[in-house]
């Protein structure tokens, strides 16, 4: 059995399609992140996993 430990992420599935939806729509990343009220960083990071 697996223990999860840690910070729950602060985005699921849902977020990062819209994130992308939005970015391919020609959004800036950081206007973006301010939509889904996440970190900019947690964005790039989420964008590098494509």
């Amino acid at each position: 059995m697996s223990i999860k430990t840690g910070r729950p992420r602060a985005s699921g599935p849902a977020e990062l399609a819209t994130l992308r939806r939005l970015v391919d729509d020609g959004v800036s990343v950081t206007e973006a992140a301010r939509t889904l009220e996440i970190g900019r960083s947690t964005a790039y990071a989420a964008l590098a996993q494509r």
